[in-house]
């Protein structure tokens, strides 16, 4: 259950570790979110090995230093929380004897966080890691373009393509391209996470 290979198997996988998670929380009468870590969840099984229960030293560092930078829209104070979150997760599935075996220690996971966590600054505001759809959304929220609205986004579009090259380079970086029209192939996702695969077996990781 917690190794899905499909788009349906992982929303299943999701919902009982919220259900689990958020019984857990409510237990403990912790004041957090009562949800897990979605986005590190979907990280894991969409570039990792896939396991939503088996967490290493070197999956975190790869999620916090090289995936979130590249992909994750947040506010410098939230980073923190970021983290925080994380390590509540871990507690929980260790305490509810969901850690898979070949997982690390708790306590190896909690000092790793600790370890990675003033990389992970840095690299979220290191402009030379952003993905295209990063440095696109960025530019879309320094125009306070609602990304929710359809409109907002190909009125933005349609103004990024208008500008000159050195303009669109200074938003989006060198030998950047005019972002394809509304309906292309080729169109820039304005989320700051990937879309989920479209088949209905996971995709295989790419880096």
């Amino acid at each position: 259950m917690w190794e899905p290979e499909e788009d349906e198997d992982y929303e299943n996988a999701l919902t009982e570790l919220n259900a689990r998670y958020a019984e857990w929380v409510a237990d403990h009468e912790l004041d957090v979110e009562a949800e897990v870590p979605e986005v590190l969840l979907h990280y894991k099984w969409r570039y990792l090995d896939g396991h939503l229960t088996r967490w290493t030293r070197g999956d975190l560092s790869e999620i916090y230093l090289e995936l979130y930078p590249a992909k994750v829209v947040a506010e410098p104070e939230d980073l923190d929380e970021i983290l925080d979150r994380a390590a509540t997760f871990f507690q929980f599935l260790s305490e509810v004897d969901l850690a898979d075996d070949a997982s690390d220690p708790l306590d190896t996971l909690l000092s790793h966080l600790e370890h990675v966590a003033p990389r992970f600054r840095a690299a979220m505001t290191d402009v030379s890691r952003y993905s295209m759809g990063k440095r696109f959304t960025m530019a879309a929220l320094a125009e306070a373009v609602d990304l929710g609205d359809p409109g907002e986004v190909d009125a933005f579009m349609a103004r990024f393509n208008a500008r000159s090259r050195a303009e669109r380079e200074l938003l989006m970086g060198p030998s950047v391209r005019r972002v394809p029209a509304s309906g292309s192939s080729g169109r820039v996702t304005a989320k700051g996470t990937p879309p989920r695969p479209s088949s209905t077996k996971r995709r295989k990781r790419r880096r």
